[in-house]
């Protein structure tokens, strides 16, 4: 089984109805399975879509405790981000992009101007904001493709350790506090 992971809150930047709406375009692949987890309002909205559409391909889990999230990640060949149209999606990189990147898993997320502060096409698969087509075909094409999902996967994680890790971030912090102490 191919599992896509959505985890966080339901809220309108998560754009949680165009993952279910790319889930609907892929019903026919068999071994595919998208998996939610996580609360917020728009949670029951999401659910009963995926109900209506009648999807087979969908499995709503709760908010998960740091050590079952952490193994979720494991588990999984894909983690998203955001794609909601929201005027907030593109001043945002959601703390899930730096989780699954951490934990070495590729990411597809939005195409926005705070992703491409950090991040490139090489990266992360990034795809226009509220698109199910682009999403599913995303998915699709880092199912059938190992090498680029495994390559989009170790250079998004390596980005992550050089730019965005706790370390990396203490020791620019120790040196901005340094400057403004001298």
């Amino acid at each position: 089984m191919f599992n896509v992971l959505f985890f966080g809150t339901y809220v309108p930047l998560q754009g949680t109805e165009y993952i279910v709406k790319a889930a609907k375009l892929l019903e026919r692949e068999q071994d595919i399975l998208f998996v939610f987890a996580g609360k917020g309002q728009e949670r029951q909205k999401t659910q009963d879509l995926s109900e209506r559409l009648g999807l087979k391909n969908t499995v709503f889990k709760d908010m998960l405790d740091p050590i079952h999230l952490r193994q979720e990640i494991a588990d999984t060949d894909v983690c998203l981000g955001i794609f909601g149209d929201t005027p907030k999606t593109p001043l945002v990189i959601p703390n899930k992009v730096y989780e699954s990147l951490a934990m070495g898993k590729a990411v597809i997320t939005a195409d926005t101007s705070a992703i491409r502060e950090l991040f490139s096409d090489s990266d992360i698969i990034l795809i226009p904001a509220a698109d199910a087509a682009a999403l599913a075909g995303a998915i699709l094409n880092l199912k059938n493709n190992s090498i680029i999902r495994e390559g989009i996967a170790w250079r998004g994680h390596e980005k992550f350790m050089k730019s965005a890790s706790y370390q990396v971030i203490g020791e620019e912090l120790v040196t901005i506090i340094h400057e403004h102490l001298h």
